[in-house]
């Protein structure tokens, strides 16, 4: 590899990351980001940057949002550190809209090309790091103005840090990681190992501990697991996933080739098993026992990542096989694809039908998760709230949609089976992106 190319690894990571985001620039804004992180953000920056911005909706949303069930008490405050909130809330104040949630992503999405691009340039293989290109849940992330997208930028700077010894850059990075979202706090793992390895104690590897007990004390507590296993045979089955999601699924068992690689990369060990281990414990849904396997794929990625880029070496193609999976809904959700991205756009090709069936007098039934984008421009669905349609959700009954009614049905995220099943229906016309759907239902009888 030439010197020329291995000056210029870096900025080709960021600027790759950079036109991936301009590229989906009208890519909407879906799931936990609609529901939580941006209207979190929103009213961070209306409200003064408090630490818990939680409470009544921001008064740049829709008045109406506050009857979905997701909003109906507000927004709830789920204990989380506030940085990402600010970071958001410093863009929207110049104006709340999808063009400022993108640019938000802009910095964070270059951090984490360029970061990666570095680790691999780092472990001696120039182009190791572009390995991530071809992790569908990767580039997934990047869309997705989440708290994990801070994580994805920050873990590899303080992952070089660690390899250069560079303990006051370790310690500011950790801190600002574990000030975005808690789990910054097992970057004290490979921190561990290399003062072990120095044989010198570094209080920097105290850092990211410090941070997070800190918000604990100010906050008063701290977010508690979503869910933990069921036993030791339940933790096995969820381990069990965790490692074929993250070194079998979407190709990425042909990578298994550099598997050796760890043995000169201890620290960077240490950072994959500790990551992918505490969320084998913590967060983990897919077999919750439930008819679908969906799960917080984006909770791996970092962890994912790091495994591509010391697996990758000097063959990244390996890695960009899982291309081949980027458009496919996959098993585990809609964060481990674009399978999330391209539903919510499917929604987006639904809106005006829906608009003119509501402006002909007909009444329509949109599930939380679709009604959600309709009444919030930002979200990148529609350029102005849509009304007059009937919201459905769990506790919605069959019975409440009447004959001639239509119902309309996504592809996850929506309890519509309830409202259809055993019923005469006819599909009237449907929308598709990929594997992303949308179905307009007539109810018959």
């Amino acid at each position: 590899m030439t010197e020329h190319a291995h000056r210029f690894a870096v900025p080709i990571g960021a600027l790759l990351a950079v036109v991936w985001v301009l590229v989906n620039w009208s890519a909407p804004i879906l799931e936990d980001s609609l529901f939580w992180w941006v209207p979190k953000g929103i009213k961070a920056g209306e409200t003064g940057f408090p630490l818990v911005p939680a409470g009544e909706l921001p008064s740049a949303m829709n008045p109406m949002s506050g009857q979905l069930p997701q909003w109906a008490g507000g927004l709830p405050d789920y204990g989380h550190p506030p940085l990402w909130y600010w970071w958001i809330g410093i863009w929207t104040r110049a104006g709340v809209g999808l063009e400022t949630i993108r640019l938000a992503t802009l910095i964070p999405a270059a951090a984490a090309g360029a970061g990666f691009a570095a680790l691999g340039k780092r472990l001696g293989a120039t182009w190791a790091g572009f390995a991530v290109f071809g992790l569908p849940p990767f580039l997934a992330q990047l869309l997705r103005p989440e708290l994990d997208l801070p994580l994805l930028a920050i873990v590899p700077w303080a992952l070089l840090a660690l390899m250069d010894r560079a303990w006051v850059r370790f310690a500011v990075l950790s801190a600002v990681a574990t000030a975005c979202k808690e789990p910054g706090v097992l970057l004290a793992a490979p921190a561990a190992i290399v003062a072990l390895q120095e044989r010198r104690w570094r209080w920097a590897v105290l850092t990211p501990l410090v941070v997070l007990f800190g918000w604990g004390w100010m906050h008063g507590w701290m977010a508690k697991p979503e869910r933990l296993p069921d036993g030791i045979l339940g933790w096995a089955q969820d381990a069990a996933s965790v490692a074929f999601i993250a070194f079998f699924a979407q190709g990425r068992f042909a990578l298994l080739i550099g598997i050796r690689r760890f043995q000169n990369h201890l620290p960077l060990a240490a950072f994959v098993l500790t990551w992918l281990g505490f969320f084998s414990v913590v967060g983990f849904f897919a077999n919750r026992g439930t008819a679908d396997a969906y799960t917080h794929v984006r909770y791996l990625v970092p962890g994912i990542a790091v495994a591509a880029v010391v697996m990758a070496n000097h063959r990244p193609w390996l890695a960009w096989v899982g291309l081949g999976w980027l458009n496919i809904a996959s098993p585990y959700g809609p964060e481990a694809s674009l399978f999330g991205v391209h539903q919510a756009k499917a929604e987006r090709e639904s809106a005006p039908w829906i608009r003119e069936q509501v402006a002909a007098g007909q009444t329509v039934w949109v599930g939380t998760h679709q009604a959600a984008g309709l009444l919030e421009p930002w979200a990148g669905i529609v350029d102005r709230p849509l009304r007059g349609f009937n919201v459905y959700d769990v506790s919605t009954r069959a019975d409440d949609v009447l004959p001639g009614q239509v119902v309309l049905e996504t592809a996850y995220g929506e309890p519509s089976g309830t409202l259809l099943t055993r019923r005469a229906t006819k599909l009237i016309t449907e929308w598709r992106f990929h594997d992303g759907k949308v179905s307009a239902w007539r109810v018959e009888e």
